[in-house]
């Protein structure tokens, strides 16, 4: 099964640049899950403790307003999601919720903490990639929210 969850893991634009050994060392702490559609992943505010790699299917980005949870956007397969739970202050900075039924592999915060102090390099390369998607996603939003004054 880990080789399944290592060739998974490669699809995943932030691990294409680890080593064999590091993806499979990533592969040994993440578990294959499946959520029906309508189940939330995690909360705005809660903890990070897991980042998820989306297999398959759709997820809702919301965010919480005076109205009430607004989507904010939709991620598909082959998207990283929990990103915010890798930097500080370590909490998810909206609530995520399958649209569809969805496959993720998830793979616990703490324990890739621990590969990361084992392995700065591997580290740095996730690292960079997570800045980069969470970057990204925030000027999407900001195109979004404000088109006429972004080019």
């Amino acid at each position: 099964m880990m080789a399944t969850e290592a060739k998974m893991i490669r699809k995943f634009e932030c691990f294409r640049q680890l080593t064999e050994a590091q993806v499979e060392a990533i592969a040994e702490i993440s578990n294959s899950i499946c959520y029906t559609k309508g189940h939330v992943l995690f909360n705005e505010g809660d903890k990070g403790d897991l980042l998820y790699l989306l297999i398959e299917g759709d997820i809702e980005v919301l965010y919480e307003t005076p109205k009430g949870m607004d989507r904010v956007d939709t991620v598909s397969s082959e998207e990283v999601i929990g990103c915010s739970a890798m930097v500080p202050p370590y909490v998810y900075t909206a609530t995520e919720r399958a649209l569809t039924d969805v496959e993720v592999l998830e793979i616990k915060i703490s324990e890739l903490r621990e590969l990361i102090e084992k392995d700065p390099q591997m580290g740095i390369k996730i690292q960079e990639h997570i800045m980069k998607i969470l970057n990204d996603r925030i000027l999407e939003l900001r195109h979004r929210a404000f088109p006429q004054e972004i080019g």
